[in-house]
């Protein structure tokens, strides 16, 4: 069972509710009942007070850029950790599964590319971990979910088809239940579906168990007549994240307004936080196409196709409110902000790689009441994965986009969190 978050009472005030999470002044936001749904409006005034932010500390980085091949890394995908501390990631490129000990140490490689059982092809990823440390492994390139269980049992798989759409995000439950959406792409010349994605729960062998949501389709990737596509940067999508357990909070990223829902898929609570919106600005437009300029030189393609591909994107007008979100320790949901092109330097402009970089370093942070408790500024160029306790887990890349697991900890999480 999915488990409700727990939320302040609607009769407290702000003032009331904020003054021993930090700060001097508390909690500048309000709290309010509509119908039965809690509506937390944050200001731009965070809880954290002067030295109350929690901070992060490295604990350790895995990988190497050259040496042991064991500790290099092509594409990682996905990085979970099981029960015992093992760290275990999929690498996209190299198409396989390695198995890190807790002290970060190299212990086995699972897989192989290729077709067969216990292969991966190309697209492979994430990795989720289920019931019994059980390795939920989705292969797009083999059209299948890889199921590698602990117990060394032979590998297991079940397929995917993609007649009804392509799977867009995935997730695991607590329970280790596996989530997914699925995105119905519409293409020309064929059977034009609804514009809704949907967001279902899925047994092991790929059957839907429960339908979580049915939002609307984001218009970041259409198809036009010819059949080529059309991206849309900056386009609002549906977002959605996992949190309190097994609540769902899903939202449009255009504004920063999160419907939360209990267990029983009942909206029980919506966060807002006033954030502004910016215009995507010619400057913006610019530098995005001539990073993708560099990013298709760089891969060799002929001038003509490079044309050809530049031509798929179009901008939105403004940028989304916010990027993602995934839920953090101690009931917290962390939120991160958009990258804006001409918010770079020109040293960063020019390892910029807009595929990986759409996200900002910054992520505003919410507790497990929903109010804002102030910003934390990631190292550049680290991607959060997944937190186990106070153990952040991530893909970091260097000025040479080689990439490296970094675990972090999370100091100070007894102040200014609920």
């Amino acid at each position: 069972m999915r488990r409700t978050l727990m939320w302040i009472p609607a009769v407290l005030l702000a003032t009331a509710c904020g003054g021993e999470a930090g700060g001097e002044a508390g909690w500048a936001g309000t709290v309010e009942d509509s119908a039965g749904v809690q509506l937390v409006k944050n200001t731009l005034t965070p809880v954290w007070g002067e030295g109350e932010a929690w901070v992060l500390e490295d604990v350790m980085t895995i990988g190497e850029a050259a040496g042991d091949p064991d500790y290099q890394f092509g594409q990682i995908s996905g990085i979970v950790v099981t029960a015992d501390g093992r760290i275990i990631l999929v690498d996209q490129q190299a198409q396989h599964v390695k198995v890190f000990g807790p002290d970060g140490s190299y212990e086995r490689t699972i897989g192989q590319g290729g077709s067969g059982p216990g292969e991966f092809g190309p697209g492979v990823g994430p990795i989720l971990i289920g019931r019994g440390d059980t390795l939920i492994v989705p292969d797009l390139g083999n059209q299948r979910v890889n199921i590698l269980r602990s117990d060394g049992s032979e590998p297991a798989s079940f397929r995917m088809s993609f007649d009804q759409g392509i799977p867009a995000r995935w997730d695991m439950t607590e329970a280790g239940d596996l989530v997914y959406q699925l995105r119905a792409l519409n293409l020309p010349n064929t059977e034009q579906r609804d514009t809704l994605d949907l967001i279902a729960t899925v047994s092991y062998a790929g059957e839907i168990i429960d339908t979580l949501m049915t939002p609307k389709r984001g218009e970041s990737l259409t198809f036009g007549d010819d059949g080529q596509p059309i991206r849309m940067i900056f386009s609002p999508e549906p977002v959605w994240s996992l949190i309190g357990g097994d609540g769902l909070c899903i939202a449009v990223n255009d504004i920063f307004r999160l419907n939360m829902y209990d267990a029983g898929g009942v909206l029980d609570r919506i966060v807002t936080l006033p954030v502004e919106r910016k215009p995507v600005t010619d400057a913006d437009i610019e530098s995005f196409m001539q990073t993708v300029e560099r990013l298709l030189n760089e891969q060799g393609l002929p001038p003509e196709t490079i044309e050809i591909v530049k031509s798929t994107f179009n901008f939105a007008d403004y940028f989304p409110a916010f990027l993602q979100m995934m839920p953090g320790p101690n009931g917290s949901l962390w939120v991160q902000r958009v990258q804006e092109p001409t918010g770079m330097t020109a040293e960063e402009r020019e390892a910029w790689n807009p595929l990986l970089d759409l996200g900002a370093s910054e992520w505003d942070i919410l507790d497990a009441e929903g109010r804002y408790l102030g910003m934390l500024d990631m190292p550049h160029r680290f991607q959060p994965v997944t937190f186990e306790g106070d153990l952040m887990y991530g893909i970091w890349r260097d000025e040479f986009d080689v990439q490296y697991v970094r675990v972090m900890k999370i100091t100070g999480m007894g102040e200014g969190s609920a």
